[in-house]
């Protein structure tokens, strides 16, 4: 199983500047019962822990859900919506317009129909402009937001100058795409069952969301109409299918979250009178309302009480990046009241999400001895003064609520898996199957992502996930030669990954074993005169196996280069990856014939 990612769905994540220490803070008193905080963070510890038991209940119950949900409608919290999308990309596509409403920001993009070139060229230019809702439209009338959407996309096309021509008398048609829960009722129509992710807009329950927007292209004059409604996910999946044939999954997981995959219409018990000829469609899940098994504290129960939809979207307000900040904040206001931050309380800590997501992904990226960007972060946003030790409470708060979260994503994805996996009587795990991951969360939280693919890996099991994760070659002298990942890293979290291995190799006792814990997995490396070969694998993996996996490698680099040494590595680099790949693919061991690759690859000479 392969995790894919896509663009971000929300902004980038930004460190906040110094404090201006010459600003009055208002603050208020600290209750005189003031309580220790330790038994505080041990129940916030307990509650929120999330041991492979508990994952596989969250797993299979969301599994039972998307079952029941697609036996009939209401049939359990998950809506299990039918997109009416019963084909996928399988070459060229032709996309006019492209409109995506979601989470506070609408994007309208064009893309010209020559830059899609089919599976080989792929998509080879778009133009897009990102452009935020307004907070006061999020709780206005349905009028004045479609106003405002169809406004939007007509200041987008002038912008085009011209460039995009259509026969006369053929209306231009755009792709909608429209990330709340909606009943759809054909492929251009569907009728908004609520709104989420913090949206309260009037006189739009119960309406067509395609008529809405036509009506207001209407009002503005625009010679264009909808010919294809989608929710955000969906359309993640669609193009992500257009560059992987493998997708059968696709995950958001920015401000708000949801899932779909690609179902047999032969499994689907409430669907009628919709014929499909591929025999699948893509179920929008709706997985947001899920809340089977949850481990949930007295700060999540208390933050729904205090939504707009209390008792609703219960894994939304667990895992999404809406509400991490918030259930973040609540927890500090409460150690802030046992005197962790000095006698008073800023009045800041006490506004509702005014601690972000964002925020918290900063704190914890701060790697600096004395955490400084944590405080300032702190004293900026909730005004709040900590010195070194109140610091690292933070970021332990922060790496519990984050890694609860990120870990109840990853059971979610698999429940998806497994049902999937049930239906086709083992064509799922016994193939190569892609799951398309978008959102900011997941694009830019490190930690999130790194937690979420690890809770994957122990669910699905070393024979199903990657075996191995990277594969480095560095010098004595730290210099890495040559660097391959099988999972998504961002290029700093890559080179902290090669300052820490290489420290943990080069200081190790030559004594000692070759294999050392190394976070939640393992190192498992070789010393051929001064490069050090290390694999990164799962802790219960075989060591001898991985040791003389590295050991074949330099047999085969050295028969290649004839006595190979680190000058021919870095001046012929390209072809030692070359090599790599033809000994290891995505991860996993392809090939263990010396000859055979040594074959392979003087044919590919050959080409050159």
């Amino acid at each position: 199983m392969s995790v894919i990612g896509a663009s971000p769905a929300v902004g980038l994540f930004c460190v906040p500047r110094s404090p201006p220490r010459d600003i009055h803070r208002f603050r208020m008193a600290v209750r005189s019962s003031a309580v220790s905080v330790a038994p505080i963070f041990t129940k916030l510890k307990h509650e929120c822990a999330t041991p492979l038991p508990l994952l596989r209940h969250v797993a299979d119950a969301m599994a039972a859900d998307m079952r029941a949900g697609l036996a009939v409608d209401g049939g359990s919290d998950l809506k299990m919506i039918l997109s009416y999308v019963d084909s996928l990309p399988t070459g060229y596509v032709c996309i006019y317009v492209y409109m995506y409403v979601s989470s506070g920001i609408g994007v309208p993009c064009h893309f010209d129909p020559n830059s899609l070139g089919g599976k080989q060229e792929r998509v080879i230019d778009t133009e897009f402009e990102q452009v935020s809702i307004p907070q006061e439209l999020m709780f206005g009338t349905s009028e004045d937001l479609f106003d405002f959407i169809a406004s939007g996309l007509d200041k987008f096309a002038r912008k085009e100058g011209g460039k995009f021509y259509l026969p006369s008398g053929r209306k231009r048609e755009i792709g909608f795409t429209f990330s709340f829960p909606v009943r759809q009722t054909s492929i251009d129509s569907g009728i908004l069952i609520k709104w989420t992710k913090g949206f309260a807009v009037s006189g739009t329950a119960g309406r067509d969301v395609v008529a809405c927007l036509n009506e207001a292209m209407e009002r503005q004059g625009l010679d264009m109409r909808v010919s294809a409604l989608v929710n955000d996910t969906v359309g993640t999946l669609a193009g992500a299918r257009y560059w992987d044939d493998d997708v059968m999954v696709a995950v958001i997981l920015g401000t708000g979250t949801n899932a779909c995959y690609v179902e047999r219409t032969d499994t689907i018990a409430k669907l009628q009178g919709h014929d499909s000829s591929s025999g699948r469609t893509i179920i929008n899940t709706e997985w947001g309302a899920f809340s089977n098994g949850l481990p949930l504290t007295v700060f999540d129960r208390e933050m729904d009480d205090a939504s707009i939809n209390p008792g609703e979207q219960i894994f939304e307000k667990t895992i999404s990046g809406m509400y991490l900040g918030e259930i973040v904040r609540r927890v500090l206001l409460k150690i802030a009241e046992a005197g962790t931050f000095g006698d008073s309380i800023p009045e800041k800590l006490s506004t509702p999400f005014v601690l972000r997501t964002p925020d918290i992904s900063a704190m914890q990226q701060d790697n600096s001895d004395d955490l400084k960007a944590v405080g300032s972060i702190l004293y900026d946003i909730t005004g709040v003064e900590s010195n070194l030790s109140a610091r690292k409470i933070v970021i332990e708060v922060c790496d519990t609520i984050v890694k609860r979260g990120s870990r109840l994503a990853g059971a979610g994805i698999v429940g998806i898996l497994q049902k999937m996996e049930e239906d086709s009587q083992g064509l799922i795990f016994g193939k190569r199957t892609v799951v398309a991951m978008d959102g900011g969360l997941y694009e830019h939280y490190p930690q999130y992502r790194r937690y979420l693919q690890d809770a994957v890996t122990e669910l699905l099991g070393l024979e199903i996930s990657k075996n191995i994760r990277f594969i480095l070659l560095q010098n004595r002298q730290g210099k890495t030669r040559l660097a391959k990942y099988y999972v998504p890293l961002e290029d700093s979290e890559k080179h902290k990954v090669e300052y820490e291995v290489h420290r943990l190799v080069v200081n190790r006792d030559p004594k000692f074993t070759n294999f050392v814990e190394f976070r939640t997995h393992k190192v498992i490396y070789r010393r051929y005169a001064g490069l050090f070969f290390s694999l990164c694998v799962d802790i219960t993996d075989n060591e001898l196996a991985y040791l003389e996996c590295i050991h074949l490698f330099v047999e085969i680099l050295d028969h290649f280069f004839s006595n190979v040494c680190e000058l021919d590595l870095v001046f012929n680099f390209h072809k030692v990856y070359l090599i790599l790949d033809e000994f290891i693919l995505a991860g996993e061991l392809q090939e263990t014939s010396k000859k055979a690759i040594i074959e392979r690859m003087g044919e590919l000479e050959k080409l050159e």
